[in-house]
């Protein structure tokens, strides 16, 4: 006859060969015979655990350590019971008691880190699951939630170290493999991630996460063809798979198939209502093709479930230079309102105020921090007088925040004392390597734009920091103390609605340098019979309806002319037809229009080439396809305002010397556009000789630009 002893064992053989049936069978057969055995209460509530019913295991456990409050196992195992019903602060002091009975228990330090997780007590979370790697060599699991907590806290660089112990214990941990390349992704490291991916697909081909995470590594890698299929591959592998939805709509709007890209953004908003990164795409959807009302909405969506995304918030607030009738007020308020919420909790930790420099011997150690040392408005703007700094006392350290290089990037290394790639550390750690570097000040070229890093410059790590060239407004940062503009975008008694002290430097307040392969300009289109073409070569958000009907009265003005618009957004086919249909409304026959979409650079002038007259929008006016129209030879007619982006083309009008083109109201406009059209030897005048003005006069002379901004970095930094 069976003894207990053999009835326990047998049921712990079915246990651990994973019957759970039979196994529960064996141990309520032990307590038929003795109800209170704490070790079949105890492993009979196991069971009920792995099967997935907690509260059935709860009092089993609880039995058995009524019997024996001794053991070390009842406790640990009540608390993955009690963290398995939601109850993670009493789990975490079940496995506390466990440890205390047994401190070497691996285990419980695990399960311990598990319910502190769960509560948000990342720290604590970290140290419990350090504790438990110590105690187990070769524990892949808690160095891999090491990882992920690590991550959530931030300290990326900590966390890859745990993922990489983790697969060092366990290399097929494909868990491991995927988090890591998430961790990678985060850091911009996307030719890391995309090999760990591999891995992790090598190891489980239907890996859904892995595969869409695969999708933003190969956009990353600027291949979005790969990556909308890599995303494709996720939506198969799980058809409900809201961020899978999310990679493919990220592939396609980088394809400029913004119609498709809006229905993916769509469908993993209906999969995941509080998924805010879609809303966030899809309002971004929206702005490039013009609607601006439904991208304000879906930020507003995102931020209403995220209010952290600090991102998003720039973005809205960007929007509020392309509203009819912005102010500069409206333009202040919006920018300080990123601030407020993610700008003013960082204030406490500024560093004491560095003393004045006073040695004007000594060069000026000056940090640059973009994303943008490229072939890249910003770089364009600012690489001129970049490179002629360091003649007038000025030592760079240039912080990049980019993976990509071009022959641009190459001429701001070869100005920069240092040259930093940054792009794969936080906003935290950034902040603490420039503080260390001791800088004198520290500009920004990105603002609220893309690759922006307002979450370094809000943590004030230089004494003096200035905003520059990146971005068409005041930042609305407490912590930026100077913006550098010139007369005409900033106007005599404007200064109140700058969070900035303005720094007007004579001329512009950048200095261009063109496209290398730009074509000649030629004589203008008109002058060879053609009917005269108006053209615009700005984004849809910029196109208001003024504008429009401003546009319609100027073509009604001109018989058979056309009006030629190109701008990336009209690669979009389904895009193209909804503005054909908004200008046909607005009074623009579409046998007077040519829509063309995005091209590489030297088509791009060829296409500017291709106007009589550029028309700028408003109230948010050119500044890149206003110089490259110019430097094609072509008029641009403007309709400034107060605000900063309103008033680039009156500056690179008025500086480059170009008359007759700045208009006092629609009107005014239309009877300056006409003119213009009216006159081809004036045309044909201004292409033969603006292109040498522009390149001989200071709008173009970086050394101009650097002298008079390296004096007034000085002076900031001296405290006058």
């Amino acid at each position: 006859m069976a003894t207990i002893k053999d009835v326990l064992a047998a049921a712990l053989a079915h246990h651990q060969a994973g019957r759970l049936a039979q196994a529960a069978a064996g141990y309520q057969a032990v307590l038929d015979t003795l109800p209170d055995h704490p070790d079949a209460l105890h492993l009979l509530g196991v069971v009920y655990l792995q099967a997935g019913h907690p509260a059935e295991a709860e009092p089993r456990i609880r039995a058995a350590l009524r019997a024996d409050a001794t053991v070390a196992d009842y406790h640990d195992n009540l608390g993955s019971a009690l963290r398995a019903m939601d109850r993670a602060a009493e789990a975490a002091e079940a496995h506390r008691a466990a440890i205390r009975r047994r401190p070497a228990f691996a285990q419980a330090h695990y399960n311990l880190g598990n319910a502190l997780d769960t509560l948000g007590r990342l720290e604590e979370a970290a140290d419990a699951y350090r504790q438990a790697a110590t105690l187990r060599p070769g524990y892949a699991r808690a160095r891999f939630n090491l990882g992920n907590t690590l991550t959530a806290l931030g300290r990326l660089a900590e966390a890859d170290d745990a993922f990489r112990a983790a697969l060092a214990d366990d290399p097929g941990f494909g868990e491991a493999h995927a988090n890591r390349a998430s961790l990678m992704l985060q850091r911009g490291r996307a030719v890391e991630a995309e090999r760990a991916l591999r891995r992790a697909l090598a190891l489980r081909p239907d890996h859904a996460t892995a595969l869409a995470n695969l999708s933003a590594a190969l956009l990353a890698l600027e291949a979005p063809t790969e990556a909308e299929q890599a995303a494709r591959r996720a939506e198969s592998a799980r058809p409900d798979f809201a961020e899978a939805a999310l990679r493919r709509g990220d592939a396609l709007q980088k394809r400029n198939r913004l119609a498709e890209a809006g229905r993916a953004y769509a469908r993993a908003v209906a999969q995941c209502p509080d998924l805010a990164e879609a809303y966030a795409n899809l309002a971004l959807v929206r702005q490039t093709q013009g609607d601006r009302d439904g991208a304000a909405a879906g930020y507003r969506r995102a931020l209403t479930l995220r209010p952290d995304l600090a991102e998003v918030r720039s973005n809205l607030a960007y929007l509020e230079l392309f509203r009819p009738g912005v102010t500069l007020a409206r333009v202040l308020e919006a920018h300080r309102g990123w601030d407020a919420v993610h700008g003013a909790p960082l204030r406490a930790d500024w560093a004491p105020r560095a003393p004045a420099v006073r040695d004007d011997a000594r060069p000026l150690r000056v940090g640059i921090l973009s994303g943008d040392f490229r072939r890249h408005p910003a770089g364009q703007f600012a690489v001129r007088a970049v490179e002629a700094l360091p003649d007038f006392g000025v030592e760079l350290t240039l912080y990049a925040n980019q993976m990509e290089a071009d022959d641009l990037t190459d001429r701001f290394r070869a100005a920069a004392a240092r040259w930093v790639p940054v792009a794969d550390r936080t906003d935290a750690e950034l902040a603490t390597l420039i503080r260390n570097d001791r800088l004198d000040a520290l500009i920004d070229l990105a603002g609220h734009n893309a690759r922006g890093r307002l979450g370094v410059f809000a943590r004030k790590p230089a004494p003096v920091q200035v905003a520059w060239s990146g971005y068409m407004a005041t930042t609305g940062l407490a912590a930026m103390d100077a913006l550098v503009a010139d007369a005409h975008h900033v106007q005599e008694g404007a200064e109140r609605f700058y969070s900035e002290r303005i720094l007007r430097m004579p001329g512009a307040f950048i200095a261009y340098d063109p496209p290398p392969d730009a074509p000649e300009p030629g004589p203008p289109p008109c002058l060879s019979g053609q009917p005269v073409t108006f053209g615009a070569f700005n984004i849809l958000t910029k196109l208001t309806d003024e504008v429009l009907t401003t546009w319609a009265a100027l073509l009604a003005r001109v018989p058979e002319s056309r009006l030629l618009l190109k701008t990336k957004a009209l690669s979009c086919p389904e895009t193209a037809a909804q503005w054909r249909g908004r200008l046909a409304a607005a009074g623009i026959a579409p046998e007077r229009l040519i829509l063309a979409g995005a091209t590489g650079s030297r088509e791009h002038m060829g296409w500017c080439a291709r106007v009589d007259v550029a028309l700028d929008p408003f109230p948010f006016a050119g500044s890149t396809t206003t110089l490259e129209t110019l430097w094609m030879g072509v008029p641009v007619v403007t309709l400034p305002g107060d605000t900063f982006s309103s008033r680039h083309s009156l500056a690179f009008l008025s500086v480059a010397g170009v008359e007759g083109c700045v208009a006092r109201d629609p009107a005014d406009y239309v009877d300056r556009a006409a003119g213009w059209a009216a006159d081809p030897a004036r045309l044909a005048e201004l292409r033969r000789t603006l292109r040498p003005r522009m390149a001989n006069g200071p709008l173009c002379d970086g050394r101009i630009l650097a002298e008079a901004l390296a004096k007034s970095l000085r002076d900031l930094t001296k405290g006058t």
